[in-house]
């Protein structure tokens, strides 16, 4: 997720934060990294060592695979409705679901290839 490009004494040294979807909202995403990182600071929380697997790392909890799983994450997330609102984060999740609803009210090619010859 964090990348650090340089060394110590160098003054082009920085931080890149990888995980980031292209789509978001940049000031929502922003936000949510802040609440996160100073959450891990406050509880001094160790990250543990680096995986190159989000998504695949069993020793630690794994990143949600869809849009479905990460509001399903963040209704569960009380950090979120602590520090940003619980109004704010229904608001955000209602909106969220209604993209999820719009989605699945269509037939996609997969599901045309995969089950037309079926029915």
């Amino acid at each position: 997720m964090i990348r650090v490009i340089g060394k110590a004494a160098d003054p082009g040294t920085h931080l890149e934060n990888r995980i980031g979807e292209p789509a978001a909202n940049p000031y929502l995403y922003l936000a949510a990294n802040l609440v996160a990182g100073m959450s891990g600071i406050d509880q001094r929380i160790d990250p543990g060592e680096p995986t190159t697997d989000p998504y695949a790392d069993t020793d630690r909890a794994l990143l949600p695979r869809s849009l479905m799983e990460a509001v399903a994450a963040l209704k569960a997330d009380a950090l979120f409705r602590e520090k940003m609102g619980t109004e704010f984060i229904d608001y955000i999740i209602a909106l969220k679901q209604a993209e999820i609803d719009r989605f699945l009210s269509f037939v996609t090619d997969w599901e045309q290839r995969e089950y037309f010859e079926v029915f």
